[in-house]
């Protein structure tokens, strides 16, 4: 993708031979992070790997891998037939109790076992940070946010794009952090000016304003001036290739994830600061450059598709330059199989 000048000044995307002959799409940067098909509920192979985690009055909430269920019962088998009824014929994960705290309270008690003793990677990652299953809501149960992929719930984050635009060249500049290298996950790839999970209790907004001045030391009277409500983008993160994966690895976790986009518009004189050690420092990318560390696979997955939905919705990605335009669109807006926060 080639960035061209217009005689206004403004900048345009244009699609180059090279594009062509290699077949990009920024669809491939959708693929990244949900390959699933639609009809992925067809595949032998998930029916025999994958459970529905379900509520105790059946409504599904997440997906468990079988081996994690395995390891489960290994690990904590007490707890664990305390809080799940198992149901190996309908292959369902149904919590027990009607109770709100029990259900908190029992969940924790095995999330502590399998930080202690799982050989799972992603539950030492502890966060000691809760996310909330939602239904009809309202929280049905908390999970530690290291348990996320192991039980394969819908998550929560806000993603904010930050940038300058120039008012006599309309030349756009983009607010890029580089992760730290510290970082548990995705070390030192690139993000957007602005992003983390919606932990419990907080809610959308306050996570906007405490993320901010947390990552980038931007206080809230900056953010309230210039920031923009910009949607949401959602998808299942999968990593695996459905037709040939067996369910039986980390990798094949399948996790919901919605995104609250924000667009904010900074003068040039507005300078984020790292402030909590996760982001390494941050610089301002132009729309080339920008482009070609999307190409270049260097943001980190989902913050290059926020950057993606940025680029839609300014009118930069348009069906004359992105082959699969209509697609696109479509799949960043999923709909998810299970009950959401709104």
């Amino acid at each position: 993708m080639k960035v061209e000048e217009l005689p206004n000044g403004s900048e345009v995307l244009v699609r180059t031979q090279e594009d062509d002959l290699e077949g990009f799409s920024f669809l491939k940067i959708m693929d990244r992070i949900d390959p699933l098909p639609e009809n992925f509920e067809n595949y032998e192979n998930f029916k025999e790997g994958v459970y529905y985690m379900c509520t105790h009055d059946g409504i599904r909430i997440g997906f468990v891998l079988k081996f994690v269920i395995n390891e489960m019962k290994t690990i904590c088998l007490e707890t664990f037939e305390e809080t799940f009824q198992l149901d190996e014929f309908n292959h369902e994960l149904r919590f027990k109790s009607k109770d709100f705290e029990h259900r908190n309270n029992l969940i924790d008690q095995l999330a502590d076992k399998m930080y202690l003793e799982s050989s799972l990677t992603g539950v030492k990652g502890w966060r000691n940070e809760k996310y909330a299953i939602w239904v009809n809501r309202e929280p049905y149960v908390l999970i530690e946010r290291a348990m996320a992929g192991v039980l394969g719930i819908i998550t929560y984050g806000i993603h904010i794009n930050g940038y300058v635009l120039d008012p006599k060249s309309k030349k756009i500049q983009f607010w890029v952090p580089r992760r730290s290298a510290t970082k548990q996950t995705w070390p030192l790839m690139l993000d957007n000016i602005i992003a983390g999970g919606v932990g419990y209790p907080y809610g959308i907004y306050e996570t906007v304003l405490k993320e901010s001045m947390e990552e980038a030391n931007l206080e809230k009277h900056i953010i309230e001036d210039n920031i923009k409500a910009a949607g949401a983008i959602s998808y299942l993160y999968f990593t695996g290739d459905i037709s040939v994966t067996k369910f039986d690895k980390e990798s094949d976790f399948i996790v919901g994830e919605v995104q609250y986009v924000y667009d904010l518009q900074l003068n040039k004189d507005i300078v984020p600061k790292p402030n909590d050690g996760e982001v390494e420092n941050f610089n301002l990318f132009s729309l080339q450059e920008t482009i070609n560390a999307l190409k270049n696979k260097e943001f980190k997955p989902n913050c290059a598709l926020v950057t993606v939905s940025f680029l839609v919705r300014h009118g930069y990605i348009t069906p004359e330059n992105e082959p699969n335009y209509l697609e696109l669109i479509t799949r960043m807006h999923r709909r998810l199989p299970f009950p959401t926060l709104n």
